[in-house]
C-alpha cells in the first residue's frame, strides 16, 4: 500500500511540473536569426560580373594558380585575385563578383567559371578589369535553381546575397517554423519561391587543386556536374559545348594527367581516356572503395586517393590509397596508409603532399610507394587543399593561404601567408 501511495505522489508531482509548462507555452518567446534573400534579375547579375574592390576572404572554396596569380573562390560569391609575384607577401588585389560561383579554370587570357547553373567565360587580360565575353545558360543541371518557363534574363530572379536579422516570435510561431525546417518554402517570400522553381585560345593553362570540378586539357574544358562530365571546345576562347558522358551521381573531383582524366566519387575512382576523342571521354577502368570522399592525383604508374570520414559522403575511412594504374583497364590497390582526416593532395615528381586537415600539411618522399618517407610535417593550420609547382606549394587552410618553398627537400620552409577575414 505504501508503494502505491508513493507511486501516486510521484505521478501527482510529475503532473504539477508538466501542466504549467504546457499551459504557459503560448507565452514563451524565441529569438533566432532569419536570413532574407537579396534578389536581382539575371540581366543585372550578368552586368555586375566584373572586378571590384578587394573583399575579406571568409569562406574560401577552390584554389587555382595561374602565372603570378592565385584565384581563390569565395563560395557562392566570386573569386579573389591574389598577386603572388612575391610568395613571401601575397597580396589580395581584387574580387571578381560572380554570384553562385564554386569552380574555375584558366587558359591564356580566359577564365571559365560557373555562376549557379551557367557557364561564364571572362577575359582576364587585365585581372583588374575583368569582362565577361560569353554566357552559356543552364549548363549545370544540378544547380539550376532559377530557370523555369521563362528564358528572359530580365524576368529571372537570382539570389545575390542574404540579409541576416534577429527575430523574436511566440512559441506557436516558432514551432510552425521548426516543423518545416529544411524546406525553403517555409522561409522565403512568395516572390522568391516563384523565381527559383525547378526548370520545366591558345595559351598556357593554370593548375587547380585536387578538389577541382573544372579542368583544362589542350583545347578542351572539362566540367564535372553530377551526373555529367561535360566537354567544351575552347580553341577560340569562348566555350562551345562539345560532348557529355554520364558519371556516377556521387562524382566529386576531376584531375587531369596527360591523356587521361581521373574522376573521384564517394564510392570509387574512375579513369577516362581523352586521347582518341577529347570531346567524348571514354571509360577505361574503375577502382572501387568504401563510401568516402576522395580527391585524386596521379602519375604514370599510380593514382593517389585520400579517403575521409564524417563528410557529406558519410564515410568512415581516413586513409591514403595508392592504386596501381599501369594497366589502366585493371587498377589494383598497392598500399594503404592511415591518416587523421585527409582532404586535398598533390604530387610533384617523387614528392607527395597531403592536407591532413587538423594535423596540417604532410610532405612525403614517394619514390617507393610501399614505404612512404615523411620529409616534413607542418602543423601551422588546418589544411584543405593545395597546388604545387616548381618548388612552391600554395596551401589553402581554414586560416587562409600558406606558401611553402620545397625547392630544397632538405630545407622545406614556410615563405609567407595571407590570412582570411582580414585584407
Amino acid at each position: 500500500m505504501k508503494k502505491i501511495i508513493a507511486y501516486l505522489h510521484a505521478v501527482v508531482l510529475l503532473l504539477l511540473v508538466l501542466v504549467p509548462v504546457s499551459c504557459m507555452k503560448d507565452r514563451v518567446n524565441y529569438t533566432y536569426t532569419i536570413e532574407t534573400p537579396v534578389l536581382q534579375t539575371l540581366s543585372q547579375v550578368r552586368a555586375g560580373i566584373k572586378t571590384g574592390p578587394i573583399k575579406p576572404i571568409e569562406n574560401a572554396g577552390k584554389i587555382y594558380s595561374f602565372g603570378k596569380y592565385i584565384f581563390l573562390n569565395e563560395l557562392e560569391r566570386g573569386i579573389h585575385i591574389i598577386d603572388n609575384s612575391n610568395p613571401a607577401h601575397p597580396e589580395n588585389i581584387g574580387f571578381i563578383n560572380i554570384p553562385g560561383n564554386e569552380n574555375m579554370a584558366v587558359k591564356g587570357s580566359m577564365l571559365y567559371a560557373d555562376s549557379y547553373s551557367d557557364l561564364v567565360a571572362l577575359d582576364i587580360s587585365n585581372p583588374l578589369h575583368v569582362a565577361p565575353t560569353q554566357f552559356l545558360s543552364n549548363i549545370f543541371s544540378n544547380r539550376s535553381f532559377y530557370y523555369s518557363n521563362s528564358t528572359n534574363p530580365d524576368s529571372i530572379l537570382i539570389v545575390v546575397d542574404w540579409i541576416a536579422k534577429d527575430t523574436t516570435v511566440d512559441y506557436n510561431t516558432y514551432q510552425r517554423y521548426m516543423s518545416c525546417s529544411g524546406f525553403a518554402g517555409c522561409w522565403y517570400p512568395a516572390a522568391y519561391m516563384s523565381s527559383v522553381a525547378a526548370p520545366a585560345a591558345s595559351g598556357s593553362k593554370g593548375i587547380g587543386g585536387s578538389t577541382a570540378r573544372f579542368t583544362i586539357v589542350g583545347d578542351y574544358l572539362y566540367t564535372l556536374s553530377s551526373p555529367d562530365l561535360s566537354s567544351f571546345d575552347i580553341s577560340t576562347g569562348n566555350p562551345r559545348a562539345a560532348g557529355k558522358v554520364s558519371v556516377d551521381w556521387s562524382a566529386e573531383t576531376i584531375y587531369p594527367f596527360k591523356d587521361k582524366l581521373f574522376v573521384g566519387a564517394s564510392n570509387g575512382m574512375s579513369m577516362y581516356d581523352i586521347l582518341s576523342d577529347p570531346a567524348n571521354p571514354k571509360t577505361t577502368g574503375k577502382f572501387a572503395h568504401a563510401r568516402s570522399c576522395d580527391p585524386v592525383v596521379a602519375d604514370d604508374n599510380y593514382a593517389y586517393v585520400t579517403l575521409s570520414s564524417g563528410t557529406q559522403c558519410q564515410g568512415f575511412e581516413n586513409e591514403l590509397d595508392i592504386v596501381n594504374i599501369k594497366d589502366i583497364y585493371n587498377a589494383t590497390l598497392t598500399k594503404t596508409y592511415a591518416l587523421n582526416h585527409p582532404k586535398g593532395l598533390a604530387k610533384d615528381g617523387n614528392i607527395l603532399f597531403i592536407c591532413d586537415e587538423s594535423e596540417g600539411l604532410k610532405i612525403y618522399d614517394a619514390s617507393d610507394v610501399n614505404n612512404l618517407h615523411l620529409l616534413k610535417h607542418f602543423k601551422d593550420a588546418s589544411t584543405i587543399d593545395l597546388v604545387v609547382n616548381n618548388g612552391l606549394a600554395v596551401v589553402l587552410t581554414k586560416n587562409g593561404l600558406y606558401e611553402y618553398d620545397y625547392s630544397d627537400i632538405n630545407n622545406i620552409h614556410l615563405l609567407g601567408m595571407l590570412l582570411t577575414l582580414k585584407v
